[in-house]
């Protein structure tokens, strides 16, 4: 090896002798000329000896290398690498190399000459027989004129897909089983996807277009090798999808196994296609009449609107008739129109044009020059719009807004119209007249500088709807604006925006004067919120203001507010004894001192009558309220100079105060009302501050009187089934349905019959002869629960509610039967001289047909009316001084004595005194009462006698219950007496037994 001569291969091993040394030698000499004709480069390397020196290459190396042996031999065959031979594949030699592994590698080279050249090579190890790694064999087969085969097929398919990719249109290939081979980027940015992703897919893969698929499945079943067809296509990327329209080419290779498929956009061809057939279309359907002329001014077409308006069915009778000239009323019109055309303008303007039949049009006509590409002249439009109708309609309309505007100029409304700032822009005369401004003053001023300051930010808020709301009319409800003389007028306005409409360009606002209608409409609610006499709120603002209170209550636990029941004492006294009108001046003066009473936020008003109801707003507790209500009565109790006439009053006051119980106005107000008859009860001009007590009271009084209203008509019942009604209020034949319930056997002790009311007699005593002389009957009530009640509890009531007329009317009958049944018995007394005095109350004397009912009861009774007097009390007497003479006047004329009953707890005129029929008056038992044993407190006593015996009357002293009193009584010189000293009230059993003792005082 150290002369590097190449080497045959049979000197590179040792072989066996004799006979088999030749068939040996033969068979190395054989494959010698194998290694030296082969056309594959060998080569063999040493792995013995460092760094594998090659010690043989065939002659095909040499060929291939441009290398002799001897520059080859001895050398690592590295020394044909270049600097751009792959790094990676010369390490894989070298891992065999240095493993004893095989290896094959494709790998670039460089010849003698430079040039490069690609060989595959293929290393094998070889061991010899103990298997120790003794050589390696490298087979190269050159690849050069394959890979530069493939780099040129490579350059050139390159070269082909930058042509494909500059070509303005989808490319693919498709074999014929229907799956993409490839496509262009072009198709694969379409779909927004990478060319890679289409190879090997089905044609429907995207899902696009069915027309797509069906022309190729077509297509590979023809026998044609190729076709173009127009396709609409929708391609989808992503979640959208777009239309549109590709000429398609197609052509088969490959013995049609496959086939390249060409499409071309023409998409905006289409569209300008549909829009050339639109634009026909539009000129077709148009209302406008279009008409079209060539360079030379031939008319050559028209559409449907131009026969129609024009009367020409055809272009070519229009052009026979005389063409454009023919339609204008002003035949110069033509020439113009033309003219101007020529030198490269439009024309627009009104005309008359003139119809076939010879009507005259105004039209609107616009005319244009049809130009080719280059911008020269080859013909002209012109489109006619007929505006007959609306040059009618703008003469009417001319002279409706003529109408309008004299209408506006002469109405009562005032007409605004403002920019969108709100400044003035235009205003009717009729703001002159109203508001008192020159028109000029107004003009270019911000409105809101006349609206009151209190309901500028309302009024800009609703301006600011009206700036967005075109067209639509809002109200600017009702605002204050200031009149040029300083005052306020109250305008009402309706405001629309029509900044939009060209002929307005502003907010139009229409103003109408509504000061006089508010001034009533305020008035109105005044008075349907205020007491008509005194001013003050009435009950409907009164219950708002408490409804406000109890929210107020309800939002802040801590809030307290109180109720003032207020009723003045005597009031209906002195307004029968002075008048009703001195009375309403009573009312309103009353008023004005409750005002001058309250504090800021607290509210008077009056309820009605002489009823007056105060609102405490935040007070601390019940001390105030009390506080509040002695100041009233204090400057309430103050005397009064009405009209020459000195009047003192007082007020009785009760007091409710706010709490979480109360749900409505109505309830407190009704226990302030409880307070108020619970003070008067307790001796009026007093206060009473209500609680639960109160109320329990009330409610009984209230059940109290369900009864009675129920006992009164048992009463009435009694007589009803006999068929003698006796209605609430109606006379009754009394005393004749008494002897038919006798006849008929039928008891009073009878559950269903039986009255539940009876009647008591109180002697009347001679106090000169000590003898019984009369008795007054008093009615009392068999309550069906609580047994006999006091008329204390019930007559009151009975006056209150009406029911005292029925049960008045039958104690009258029952008294008078009594008389008579005491008539008829043989009783030690003077018969003509014993009477029975019967209460009238005060609803009974102002009855009008209490005269015809008592009438009545006598005629029915037979009684004696001398034995018969009747009780009215002072005040009843004194409501109403003349009637009450008239009445007491007709009551004498029956034969009826009258009394006059508590004489000197009410406020007499001595002078209706003198005039009144009476007989005798009963002194009240409160004066009797107070007489001591020494004689004091006799001077009203006295007085009274005094004043009785010089009107010629007599006197009964009523509440006599000592022998001290029976003896001053009897000193000063009174007639009779009545009281518990001589007896209690009788039942008419007990009152017979008493006549008929006969008893002495």
């Amino acid at each position: 090896m150290g002369n590097r001569e190449n080497q045959s291969i049979s000197n590179l091993g040792e072989v066996g002798g004799g006979g088999d040394r030749n068939i040996a030698s033969e068979a190395l000499w054989l494959r010698d000329r194998a290694l030296a004709t082969t056309s594959n480069a060998i080569i063999i390397a040493d792995a013995r000896a460092p760094d594998y020196p090659i010690i043989y290459c065939n002659p095909a190396f040499e060929r291939i290398t441009g290398y002799c042996a001897r520059e080859i031999l001895g050398r690592n065959c590295r020394f044909l690498q270049g600097p751009d031979t792959d790094r990676a594949t010369v390490a894989n030699i070298r891992n065999a190399l240095s493993k004893g592994l095989e290896c094959a590698v494709i790998i670039k080279n460089y010849r003698k000459d430079g040039t490069p050249f690609w060989n595959k090579l293929s290393l094998s190890p070889v061991q010899d027989h103990r298997g120790n790694l003794t050589h390696f064999v490298g087979t190269l087969s050159d690849l050069s004129e394959r890979i530069e085969v493939q780099e040129a097929l490579q350059q050139a398919n390159d070269q082909l897909q930058t042509i494909l990719e500059a070509v303005p249109g989808i490319v693919s290939w498709i074999s014929s089983d229907f799956r993409y081979l490839g496509v262009n980027h072009h198709l694969a940015k379409l779909h927004g996807l990478l060319p890679s992703a289409f190879v090997g897919q089905d044609i429907g893969f995207l899902g696009a277009s069915s027309d797509f698929d069906s022309f190729v499945r077509e297509f590979f079943a023809s026998d044609a090798t190729e076709t173009v067809k127009e396709l609409s296509a929708n391609v989808k990327t992503g979640s959208s999808q777009s239309a549109g329209h590709y000429l398609i080419v197609a052509q088969k290779y490959d013995g049609g196994k496959a086939a390249c498929l060409v499409g071309i956009d023409i998409t905006e061809r289409k569209r300008a296609e549909e829009a050339l057939v639109l634009t026909r279309k539009a000129v077709e359907s148009s209302s406008d009449a279009i008409g079209m002329a060539d360079v030379s001014g031939t008319h050559i077409y028209q559409n449907q609107a131009f026969s129609q308006l024009f009367e020409y069915s055809t272009a070519t009778e229009f052009k026979l008739a005389g063409g454009i000239p023919c339609v204008f009323a002003d035949p110069t019109v033509a020439s113009e129109i033309l003219e101007t055309i020529a030198q490269g303008y439009s024309w627009c303007g009104e005309v008359a044009n003139r119809t076939k039949s010879g009507r005259i049009l105004q039209v609107l006509l616009r005319a244009d020059a049809i130009k080719d590409q280059t911008g020269q002249i080859v013909g002209l439009i012109y489109i006619n719009t007929d505006i007959t109708d609306r040059k009618r309609t703008e003469q009417e309309l001319r002279q409706s807004e003529k109408r309008f505007r004299s209408l506006i100029e002469n109405g009562r409304d005032i007409i605004v119209i403002l920019d969108e700032k709100g400044f003035c822009r235009y205003v009717s005369p009729s703001q002159e007249r109203i508001l008192g401004y020159p028109t000029a003053e107004v003009l270019g001023r911000s409105v809101f500088e006349l609206i009151h300051p209190d309901e500028v930010p309302m009024v800009a808020q609703v301006f600011k709807g009206v700036i967005e709301m075109p067209r639509i009319g809002l109200g600017l409800a009702e605002y204050r604006v200031r009149h040029k003389d300083g005052f306020w007028c109250i305008l009402e306005a309706l405001a629309t925006n029509l900044l939009d409409e060209p002929s307005v360009r502003g907010i139009v606002v229409n103003c109408h004067d509504v000061t006089e209608r508010k001034v009533a409409e305020d008035q109105l609610l005044h008075d349907a919120l205020h007491d008509a006499l005194t001013e003050l709120p009435n009950r409907a603002l009164l219950t708002d203001r408490l409804s406000q209170a109890f929210a107020r209550v309800k939002r802040h636990p801590n809030y307290q507010f109180a109720v003032l029941f207020l009723d003045l004492d005597r009031f209906k006294v002195i307004n029968v004894s002075l008048g009703h009108r001195m009375g309403d001046r009573l009312l309103v003066a009353i008023a004005r001192r409750l005002l001058t009473c309250l504090r800021p936020g607290d509210t008077a008003a009056r309820l009605g009558g002489d009823e007056f109801v105060i609102l405490l707003e935040e007070i601390q507790g019940v001390e105030e309220a009390i506080a509040q209500a002695k100041e009233i009565q204090k400057a309430i109790e103050q005397p009064l100079h009405l009209e020459g006439n000195k009047v003192s009053i007082t007020a009785s006051i009760g007091i409710a105060l706010s709490s979480g119980e109360y749900q409505w106005p109505g309830d407190i107000l009704r226990d302030a009302d409880i307070a108020m008859y619970r003070a008067k009860a307790l001796g009026k001009a007093r206060y009473e501050v209500f609680t639960s007590a109160m109320h329990i009271r009330a409610v009984a009084l209230m059940h109290l009187e369900h009864d009675l209203r129920q006992s009164v008509e048992e009463l009435n019942l009694k007589y009803s089934m006999l068929n003698l009604g006796f209605g609430v209020g109606e006379s009754s034949l009394l005393y004749e349905a008494d002897r038919k319930l006798e006849r008929s056997k039928l008891s009073i002790s009878n559950p269903k019959l039986e009255c539940p009311f009876t009647v008591y007699y109180q002697p009347i005593v001679s106090l000169k002869t000590g003898l019984v002389v009369g008795f007054e009957a008093l009615v009392r009530w068999l309550h069906p629960e609580r047994g006999l009640v006091s008329p204390m509890e019930f007559i009151a009531m009975a006056e209150e509610t009406g029911l005292i007329m029925p049960l008045g009317l039958w104690v009258l009958s029952e008294s008078c039967r009594q008389i008579i049944k005491w008539q008829r018995l043989e009783l030690p007394v003077e018969k003509s001289l014993l009477t029975v005095a019967v209460n009238l109350s005060g609803r009974q004397f102002a009855e009008p047909d209490s005269i015809d009912q008592i009438k009545q009861v006598l005629q029915e009774t037979g009684v004696d009316t001398r034995c018969l007097k009747l009780e009215i009390t002072e005040s009843v007497v004194m409501e109403d001084g003349e009637a009450a003479a008239a009445m007491l006047s007709q009551l004498r004329e029956l034969g009826i004595e009258l009394c006059i009953d508590d004489f000197g707890t009410g406020y007499s005129s001595l002078s209706y005194l003198h005039k009144f029929p009476i007989h005798t008056l009963k002194i009240d038992r409160s004066f009797v009462s107070r007489i001591g044993a020494a004689g004091e407190n006799l001077e009203i006593v006295r007085a009274i006698v005094m004043l009785a015996r010089s009107l010629g009357m007599e006197v009964v002293a009523e509440g006599v219950e000592t022998p001290v009193q029976l003896a001053q009584l009897r000193d000063l010189g009174c007639e009779y007496g009545q009281g518990y000293f001589f007896s209690r009230p009788l039942d008419s059993e007990a009152a017979t037994a008493l006549l008929s003792r006969s008893p002495k005082w």
